[in-house]
């Protein structure tokens, strides 16, 4: 692109355009910029506009924003050669010569931060090897700012430096990376602790209308101290850090009125703090032996901060990091510092307390976004929450006074709750944060959902505090209480005997009424969780039987809640409906509501699917629905195609690719519930499967499959007509041709072979043995290797081992003694899964004992290879005979969509077991080799002693002594 007036004349326009409230002419600039944006030096002419003082500032801006983003997409190579075009060398080269330069001279600091974050991108990829020149000149332009105290400057060019620095947080620690530190190291440190130095000095001198930047500056000095800091402490920064904890200290300690009596001002003074906070809880953390001497300093000036802090929003982050470092201290070497008397209860009451205290915006949080309000409170997410961290801090300082912490909270959580008995409507919130000590101060067992805690008995506790508000007649009022309560029946659920639980069940069900999102949601989080417990020996403590008495009013509940505003999509209220019907016993009076209420929902969503979490969950639900209700029942089959077909039928003409793949496994589950023969409207369905274009979705493979192999089975004799097993036999040959597809294709052929007449496969096994033969050349996985052995073994017991080994030598003459000894004998032992065990080692049983060219005395080592592998796979435990993949799997090229499949745990396909009438293939191995050894007598335990391991000799010994044979 060259850069002359008219260039710049139709450029301004274009991006003067995108600003304009018009869909028509913000549309056409977009595309305008879109083709030019292919054009070489496009990113260099944008640049120069950026830096033409004639054009108007939004227009720059607009220019500024295009031109980082013109940076994100192309300055990298694109892994994939049909994406943009990628900025040339020598553009970069130029970019790199004039942005900086550029950056510092823009006097708009919105320009300026744009142009800072396209400096950040080309820095995160080229800096500092490919772009050497860059710390030289920010360190010259730093230097040259600070002498004339021009701290827009100094804080644009240590914005960028943090930018650039920021990289250094979180990579893996490695040569390269550690060379690249050294060398920003020696570069920056010094201008960095000059001017840090130099302006701590300024701010103790200047007056309020120019301190501003003077703290900016401060907050980025200390922010570029993290990044250089985070991997290993530096010998300049160890040597210095009396110098640097001096200052940090005196922005913990000292007041700034000047600034903090504005709102903006304040919180600039409160970023720099908790910059410190985390400079300090860095040190503390990785560097406590260096940092050991200032920590009493520190540990004092953070507590007296945090006394001062207000409960306002603005003040969060400081008050979190500088708890954040009194947790640290607590749990280190160091915790001597809170041993002393009233410690522990000075730190209860004046930070702990106060922070977990409910404050104005949490309430507004409960009523205007409860997605967000459960998201911090019951999923874990309030990690940095003032509330979360307050209780970590006390967590922190029981691991050393765990007796002290249980007293002092104990004692506060009485009064707390004398507090509310004195006005319960208007201490309501300390009842509140007494529940909410207990609930997150609760200790998790170690592999379950059991919790335990000393500062209470869960059981009276639970009848005193808890009792009253599930059993309040009022399911709206002090809606935050009854939530809190509802979170301490879920977290304490394991604890409530069985008898009393069930007694609370239909008050939870009234629950589900309430108004608040939290409140019905609890209630519903808390039925479907109760309805997980086990007891020992991993029962379920709840059964069908104790939800009937009330399952269609919890049912009609459950589905009354998703139509409360704002919970439409409520993902806990859809859980709680999959939960319940997974356990209840499904009639046909419950299964018509319910199938009802779910088409409902799914036709909704299927306008505009949004929620995956709840999207999943309505297709989990119709699939237990449909498989427990026609598992009582079969003849309401009908009726539930009657109800899903609409849906379904919706997804699959309006290609609505999210649900695609539900779509298919609930037909699969529908077509193995039928009985043959199925309707016209199942082999509509079975022509679409067979097109080509049904596959081209990789997202949709494994559904497509599943549905496959159900017309597999419940439609044989349809699918041998009119070329359709061709057709077949054509996707199956697709499938096992790649890595990442194989395990697709052959479920396709296993469902073949396992359901079809040999004399309908027979004509095509040439070509199916082609299709495996190829593959294992071109591409040998163990995984495939596995496979093959599987498929080979289901070929053998389903149609004979001379059909098998006929139509494998059709392909090329002995091939089947070529895969016997280089494929089937050294994998055969890797077969994991217990179908899978069973129907391999029968397989190899069937071989050494019932083919010809296997018992010939000629090939007495093919056989005792063959027996050696068959008794270690049924001898040894699976992670003995494990071997990893060593290949990693070919990532497909896909074209559209390619959502990954999400399998449906309620509509999966149930295995059948190929060999039902043999139960053991140890038995079945003995009283083979037994028969055949009888045949000639003095033969076989020859070939066992020259061809089995010493301890697979053992092995099958002590099975023959098992099962009273012998092998003479």
């Amino acid at each position: 692109m060259e850069w002359n007036p008219q260039t710049l004349q139709n450029l301004s326009q274009c991006f003067l355009n995108t600003l304009s409230p018009l869909p028509e002419p913000r549309r056409a600039a977009e595309r305008s910029l879109s083709e030019a944006s292919d054009l070489p030096n496009y990113g260099l002419t944008i640049l120069r506009l950026i830096a033409e003082p004639s054009v108007e500032e939004q227009t720059r801006h607009a220019a500024s924003v295009n031109f980082k983003n013109h940076l994100r997409s192309r300055w990298l190579p694109p892994a994939d050669s049909s994406a943009l075009s990628p900025i040339t060398p020598p553009e970069k080269e130029q970019i790199k010569t004039l942005i900086v330069s550029l950056m510092l001279s823009s006097s708009s600091p919105r320009i300026q931060s744009q142009l800072s974050e396209a400096l950040a991108v080309i820095g995160k990829h080229d800096f500092p090897r490919h772009w050497p020149a860059l710390l030289p000149e920010l360190v010259s332009s730093l230097q040259k700012a600070s002498l004339v105290g021009d701290y827009g400057s100094v804080n644009g060019i240590l914005g960028t430096a943090n930018s650039i620095f920021k990289k250094f947080r979180h990579q893996f620690r490695t040569n390269e990376l550690f060379l690249d530190i050294k060398y920003c190291l020696q570069i920056f440190t010094h201008p960095l602790e000059e001017i840090f130095t130099n302006t701590g000095s300024l701010i103790n001198s200047a007056s309020s209308t120019n301190i501003k930047p003077l703290f900016e500056c401060q907050k980025l000095c200390s922010r570029i101290f993290f990044s250089l800091n985070f991997q290993d402490l530096p010998e300049f920064f160890e040597e210095n850090m009396e110098k640097w904890m001096f200052v940090f200290n005196r922005y913990l300690s000292s007041n700034f009125p000047a600034l903090e009596s504005t709102e903006d001002g304040l919180t600039l003074v409160d970023e720099l703090r908790s910059a410190v906070c985390e400079n300090i809880n860095l040190y503390m953390e990785k560097y406590e032996e260096e940092f050991k001497i200032y920590l009493e300093g520190f540990a004092s000036a953070v507590w007296t901060l945090l006394r001062d802090v207000s409960k306002s929003p603005s003040r969060d982050q400081l008050a979190t990091t500088a708890i954040k470092f009194l947790t640290t201290v607590s749990t280190s070497a160091h915790h001597a510092l809170f041993a002393g008397e009233n410690v522990i209860k000075e730190i209860c009451q004046s930070i702990v307390i106060p922070n977990v205290s409910l404050r104005d915006e949490d309430e507004e949080l409960f009523e205007m976004n409860y997605i967000e309000f459960i998201r911090r409170d019951m999923e874990g997410s309030d990690v940095d929450t003032r509330r979360r961290i307050a209780c970590e801090l006390l967590k922190g300082l029981a691991a050393n006074y765990r007796g002290q912490v249980t007293e002092v909270v104990s004692h506060e959580i009485q009064r707390l709750l004398s507090s509310f008995a004195t006005n319960p409507g208007v201490q309501w919130k300390d009842k509140d944060c007494a529940i909410y000590l207990v609930v997150s101060l609760a200790t998790k067992k170690a592999g379950g959902a059991s919790v335990s805690t000393d500062l209470i008995d869960v059981q009276s506790f639970f009848a005193n505090i808890i009792l009253p508000e599930l059993q309040s007649h009022d399911v709206n009022s002090f809606p935050m209480l009854k939530a809190g309560s509802l979170k301490f029946l879920t977290m304490f659920r394991s604890h409530l005997p069985k008898p009393f639980a069930v007694q609370l069940f239909p008050e939870l069900v009234r629950f589900l009424k309430a108004e608040s999102n939290v409140v019905h949601s609890y209630a519903a989080s808390c039925i479907e969780k109760l309805l997980l417990v086990k007891d020992e020996g991993g029962r379920s403590r709840y059964v069908a039987g104790d939800i009937s008495p009330f399952l269609l009013q919890l049912m009609t509940n459950l589905f009354d809640a998703l139509k409360f505003p704002e919970s439409e999509e409520n993902q806990y209220i859809m859980k709680c409906i999959m939960r319940v019907l997974s356990v209840a016993e499904i009639s046909g009076e419950v299964a018509g509501p319910c199938i009802g209420g779910l088409t409902s929902v799914l036709s909704e969503v299927c306008k505009n699917p949004k929620n995956p979490t709840f999207n999943h969950y309505i297709f989990e639900s119709v699939a237990v629905l449909v498989r427990r209700a026609c598992e009582r029942d079969v003849s309401l089959i009908s009726a539930f195609e009657t109800s899903l077909f609409p849906s379904l039928q919706m997804i699959l003409v309006n290609d609505i690719v999210e649900f695609l793949p539900y779509a298919f496994q609930l037909l699969a589950q529908l077509v193995e519930l039928n009985r043959p023969p199925l309707s016209p409207n199942y082999m509509q369905i079975f022509l679409l499967l067979l097109s080509p274009e049904s596959w081209r979705r990789s997202g949709n493979v494994p559904a497509l499959v599943r549905l496959l192999q159900a017309f597999l089975q419940k439609a044989p004799h349809e699918v041998t007509q009119e070329n359709r097993l061709s057709q077949v036999l054509g996707i199956f040959e697709k499938l096992v041709a790649s890595p990442s597809t194989d395990e697709q294709g052959f479920y396709v052929i296993n469902t073949v072979i396992e359901y079809l007449d040999y004399g309908a496969i027979a004509p095509y096994m040439t070509g199916v043995w082609n299709a495996l033969f190829t593959r294992l050349q071109n591409k040998k996985t163990i995984k495939f290797q596995k496979s093959l052995v599987v498929f080979m073994s289901l070929f053998l017991v389903k149609h004979g081992h001379a059909h098998l080994v006929d139509t494998m030598n059709t392909v090329q003459p002995n091939i089947f003694t070529t895969i016997l000894q280089q494929i089937w004998i050294s994998n055969v032992k890797l077969i994991m899964g217990a179908i899978e065990v069973k129907l391999t080692a029968v397989a190899a049983t069937r071989l050494i004992c019932e083919t010809p060219a296997l018992v010939d005395p000629a090939a007495s080592k093919i056989w005792g290879a063959m027996l050696d592998s068959l008794v270690t796979l049924v001898s040894r435990a699976e992670q003995e005979r494990a071997v990893d993949e060593p290949e990693m799997p070919e990532v497909l090229e896909n074209v559209g969509y390619t959502a990954a499949f999400v399998s449906l745990h309620n509509a999966g396909r149930r295995e059948a077991d190929p060999l039902p009438d043999i139960r053991d293939p140890k038995q079945f191995l003995v009283a083979s080799l037994a028969r055949l050894s009888a045949a000639s007598p003095g033969r076989y335990p020859q070939v066992i002693g020259e061809n089995l391991e010493k301890a697979n000799q053992a092995a099958l010994l002590q099975l023959c002594s098992a099962y009273n044979s012998r092998i003479v």
